[in-house]
């Protein structure tokens, strides 16, 4: 899963358009669009400019927490935050929409997975600047834990690179999601490839 960077209401040049446009001769991916500095109206345009990109090579768009902006855009679901409105609630609302949910904890994870979400992301599993506000990285153990402790597919994140995606799996991750290693729209379909190169097939 690729995050989007969140800057987008500060950056001029169009960087999700451009990732988009990359990702549409690439390999299928997640695409999760978090730009939560952005207007509703603003997120839906960017949303809806994206997706047609996105569907060339069978990817799928994902819009953080904004289910209104996930059903109108045509996206393939919604991730939500740890502390988002409970999961089971925009799962009734929205039944066409796949639902996802970060978690940090165990607990978090076990709520998570009781109120019907499809997926989880947990982390952050390695150190990494973005994350910090979550306090020091989980480890490779304690995914191994979440994993065990869920019926559904987890994502691991925070500090992921190539080279640390095998070792996510090994402990039963279903796959990786980052941010920083995907921003660079003229190396990402070869960044794709390299992550492709560390994980099962």
């Amino acid at each position: 899963m690729i995050v989007s960077s969140g800057r987008e209401h500060l950056d001029a040049g169009g960087l999700v358009v451009k990732q988009a446009a990359a990702l549409s001769e690439s390999e299928p991916v997640l695409f999760q669009l978090r730009e939560k500095g952005l207007e509703a109206a603003h997120l839906l345009e960017l949303a809806t400019r994206i997706k047609p990109l996105l569907d060339t090579s069978a990817s799928r768009l994902m819009i953080n927490e904004r289910a209104d902006i996930a059903l109108l855009s045509g996206a393939y679901g919604i991730h939500l935050p740890e502390n988002a409105c409970p999961a089971d609630s925009i799962r009734r609302t929205f039944p066409g929409l796949v639902a996802g949910q970060s978690a940090h904890s165990r607990e978090a994870a076990l709520d998570s997975m009781r109120s019907g979400v499809d997926y989880l992301i947990y982390g952050p599993v390695f150190a990494t600047p973005l994350n910090e506000r979550f306090g020091p990285p989980k480890g490779l153990e304690a995914l191994g834990r979440i994993c065990r402790s869920v019926r559904i597919p987890v994502f691991a994140v925070g500090g992921i690179t190539p080279e640390r995606s095998f070792a996510c799996i090994e402990q039963g991750a279903w796959g990786v999601a980052a941010m920083a290693p995907f921003i660079d729209p003229g190396t990402l379909r070869k960044t794709i490839t390299t992550f492709r190169s560390y994980l099962p097939s």
